[in-house]
């Protein structure tokens, strides 16, 4: 059976927008038939990279407008998430947004909504749970390798801005990024990925946060989160940032049961299973899940619209991550812990801001 060939839109064309590109071009009934993005080089870079037939147009808001964009993929900064893709859902787009879902529980609310009311698909790209090493330990967990999912705990580096080095090209770098830090942008994807791994959601949030090397620069640059689960299990998401990116050699998850637990590690990609009081067995990746993640969540996508099944990451799902993001930094603030979920009237809650100020850029 032929698969009708689906007209892409892509807004935003920086650095996030290339694997986007990639996986599309990997993906049978998709094609990108425009980009948008205020910056005419890299609107263009997109074209170029796209290849054959591509409008390119200035205003997002008239790729949402062009009749032959079916699916727009949003790849703009977090507070900009909301407002595009409710406008493309409401012109009957399906919609895939890149982390995070959005900058409020508010903004989260009404991409739903707008989903509901138009009748699209709505997908949000926490691709990080399709990592082979990750969801590799998904399958092992799943199998009861380690019996009930006790805790997870996950340990990630990255890179600290000291106002000296200047701030990075990245939006996510520089306080005009006003409202969602390394929590929100960083920490979706790692709180997504170890809900994923022990099937259960938060019910209680306790964090602290710390701004040590980038005062002005970023909201914050460590994080410690500990949530109490539904069911249960603990999970403890932790980011340690440096101005030398010192990275920890052993970034990924650990998921302890009853029975064993499994180290799920990238970077490189490995998995170790431990079971009872036997040692440490390294476990080879399933073929399967070697796909890339975007690939996956692409071709999941275009699946489920050709089929009206489900996405692979729904907007109820990707909420639960801002909703934990900013439960933490609430935590932070008042110093208690914070009981999930939050209530209505945080819904135009966005975190701690900094000035819309522009830092100075490195050369």
């Amino acid at each position: 059976m032929s698969v009708h060939e689906l007209g892409y839109g892509l807004i935003g064309c920086g650095r996030i927008s290339g694997p986007h590109i990639d996986a599309i071009a990997q993906t049978e009934g998709a094609r990108i038939v425009a980009v948008a993005d205020p910056n005419p080089q890299k609107a263009e870079a997109a074209r170029a990279a796209i290849g054959g037939e591509v409008a390119v147009h200035a205003d997002w808001q008239e790729l949402v407008a062009d009749a032959t964009v079916e699916a727009v993929v949003v790849c703009a900064p977090t507070q900009m998430h909301a407002e595009m893709s409710v406008a493309a859902m409401a012109a009957g787009r399906h919609v895939y947004c890149e982390k995070a879902m959005a900058a409020s529980m508010g903004g989260c609310r009404a991409m739903i909504g707008a989903r509901d009311r138009a009748g699209v698909k709505l997908t949000v790209g926490q691709s990080t749970r399709f990592r082979a090493p990750f969801a590799m330990a998904r399958r092992l967990v799943e199998r009861g390798e380690v019996g009930e999912v006790v805790a997870v705990d996950a340990t990630f580096g990255g890179p600290a801005n000291p106002p000296e080095m200047g701030a990075t090209d990245s939006w996510r770098y520089r306080a005009e990024s006003a409202g969602n830090g390394h929590i929100i942008n960083f920490g979706c994807h790692y709180i997504d990925t170890a809900r994923f791994l022990c099937d259960d959601d938060p019910v209680a949030v306790s964090a602290i946060v710390a701004n040590r090397f980038s005062p002005g620069m970023i909201q914050e640059d460590q994080f410690v989160v500990t949530s109490t689960c539904d069911g249960g299990a603990l999970i403890t998401v932790a980011l340690y940032c440096t101005p030398a990116s010192t990275m920890p050699g052993d970034e990924g998850y650990v998921v302890i049961g009853t029975e064993g637990a499994v180290s799920a590690l990238w970077r490189p990609d490995r998995v170790v299973l431990r079971r009872g009081g036997e040692g440490a067995d390294p476990v080879a990746i399933d073929d399967d899940l070697r796909e890339g993640p975007f690939v996956r969540l692409h071709r999941q996508l275009r699946r489920a619209i050709e089929d009206d099944g489900p996405v692979p990451v729904a907007g109820e799902d990707a909420m639960r991550n801002v909703e934990w993001g900013l439960a933490a930094y609430l935590s932070s603030e008042r110093r208690c812990q914070i009981e999930l979920p939050l209530s209505a009237d945080l819904d135009g809650y966005v975190g701690p801001q900094l000035a819309r100020t522009i830092p100075p850029t490195r050369d």
